[in-house]
């Protein structure tokens, strides 16, 4: 059994809070992220082919090196498939332009400044994989093909007599060269992390009643639409009722609107724990809320209402109007009826239903 050492939990922890997290690039960003590199790679193909034959290699010999990074590129430019897979595909296409390119220069030191560019352009992905791949890459290249064709990747004796040394070295090196493009990625998730939560922070805002908590005007005219349409096709009832509280105005004038601000709170709380969780309780403006009451038929919703209408705070009364909706009328129509229904109950006394 493992058992990890308050050392090597520290090391975590540190690793955790330094690295970046990989793979948080949103689909569109990273797929405009994907489009340009694949771009790059396919000028590859072609300013190889073209390095190739000014060096007088041969229209043949610079074709043959340019098909291995032309077949990554038509891999990495598939419009759909794993995102993996083609970003793999994209990676090992540019890291094998660079291996041509040194090939081609014969293995100065100047051609090998190439890893250290793609490295930079792979970590536009933000995935450990893809940066993972590029350096064993980098690694397995320059000590394999070191050491079976050594003047192809180094053009000094001491690699040559000693590939694999100078295979870690390269890669030491690319590792090292990498690290302004760790940091930069690591910024750029934890900026990506704060304005996604400032815009779920801004969209819980624009969504919510900022001194009740419940859901606002704004929620109330999108969910209603919605549930009609549901309604229609399933041919369920819906209801909709309107609470006032009654003589509010009176009361914050006597009591003072910290008062008043209390009062409001305290009936959403009893009223919340009298509906249903498929039901939708909103401030509709004022001291005036809403209820959207799905799959309920009249009968039932009579009930509900009454119910909030009972559990109204001691030191104040409401007034419901209650309208069932009749699968023709819009849904500004339906809030009007049983707006009306409100004015009703309000007019025959107050602390009553109204039935439209």
């Amino acid at each position: 059994m493992h058992v990890s050492t308050p050392l090597g939990g520290r090391a975590a922890r540190w690793a955790r809070g330094v690295l970046p997290y990989g793979q948080l690039l949103a689909p569109e960003e990273w797929e405009r992220r994907h489009r340009g590199i694949v771009v790059v790679l396919w000028l590859h193909v072609l300013g190889l082919a073209l390095f190739g034959m000014s060096r007088r290699l041969g229209l043949v010999h610079c074709t043959v090196e340019a098909v291995p990074i032309a077949a990554f590129a038509l891999v990495a430019g598939q419009s759909s498939g794993n995102r993996r897979l083609r970003a793999s595909a994209a990676v090992l296409g540019l890291v094998t332009a660079s291996a041509v390119l040194v090939h081609l220069s014969g293995g100065t030191v100047e051609a090998h400044f190439h890893f250290f560019v793609v490295v930079g352009i792979i970590t536009l992905y933000q995935d450990w994989l893809a940066f993972g791949l590029a350096l064993v890459y980098v690694v397995l290249h320059h000590g394999l093909v070191g050491f079976l064709w050594p003047t192809s990747v180094f053009n000094h004796q001491a690699a040559w007599h000693n590939p694999w040394k100078w295979a870690v070295i390269h890669g030491l090196f690319v590792l090292a060269a990498s690290v302004a493009h760790i940091v930069n990625w690591r910024l750029s998730e934890q900026q990506a992390i704060e304005i996604s939560r400032l815009v779920s922070r801004l969209e819980g805002l624009a969504r919510t009643d900022a001194l009740t908590g419940i859901p606002n005007r704004r929620v109330w005219d999108e969910e209603l639409p919605r549930e009609l349409e549901r309604a229609r096709r399933s041919g369920s009832q819906v209801c909709v009722a309107m609470l006032d509280l009654d003589h509010f105005k009176d009361y914050n004038d006597r009591y003072g609107h910290l008062a008043g601000d209390q009062m409001l709170k305290e009936a959403v709380a009893a009223w919340s724990a009298q509906v249903r969780s498929t039901d939708l309780l909103a401030r509709y403006g004022g001291e005036e809320f809403s209820v959207l009451l799905p799959s309920c038929p009249l009968r039932d919703a009579a009930q509900v209402v009454d119910r909030l209408r009972l559990s109204t705070p001691p030191a104040m009364t409401c007034s419901v109007g209650l309208a069932v909706w009749d699968f023709r009328e819009s849904a500004l129509e339906l809030i009007g009826r049983a707006d009306q229904a409100l004015y009703t109950a309000k007019a025959e006394g107050r602390n009553c239903c109204v039935t439209a």
